[in-house]
């Protein structure tokens, strides 16, 4: 397995389809990939890690660092390479990339379950809110950190 992160725009576009899935969690999520994240990607100010096993794209992990604000903005691993280490350990250079063990992120309610385990107990993250409606109207939205 190989990490890396990336400032070039061919493979940030290719990170696309793992956002994709997450549209139904977060309503416009490739536009806001598109139009705010991968610009930053490409000017350096936002971080892309990239997972391949064998050359193949098999995870990404998107992160935030300015004045203001410190944030694992997302991480998506594909089906076929969940629960093997991939999501921990892009997570884990994430934290190196961004230079804080406690970014701050937030978790859909349905996503919670996957996400609460690994954040809580591994990494010590503190849940800070649970906000009504900030994505979808009725649906909770973890804080942590």
């Amino acid at each position: 397995m190989e990490y890396h992160r990336t400032h070039d725009l061919v493979p940030a576009m290719l990170a696309l389809p793992f956002l994709r899935s997450l549209d139904i969690y977060y309503p416009n999520v490739s536009d806001w990939y598109l139009n705010t994240v991968v610009p930053g990607i490409v000017a350096g100010t936002d971080t892309l890690l990239i997972a391949r096993d064998a050359g193949q794209l098999v995870g990404i992990a998107l992160g935030k660092k300015t004045p203001e604000e410190t944030k694992m903005r997302c991480v998506r691993v594909a089906p076929g390479w969940q629960n093997q280490g991939v999501g921990l350990k892009l997570i884990e250079r994430l934290f190196e990339e961004l230079g804080d063990e406690h970014p701050h992120c937030t978790v859909a309610e349905e996503l919670m379950h996957t996400y609460s385990r690994a954040f809580i107990n591994r990494y010590g993250f503190e849940l800070s809110a649970v906000d009504k409606g900030r994505y979808r109207r009725g649906i909770l939205e973890y804080s942590f950190n």
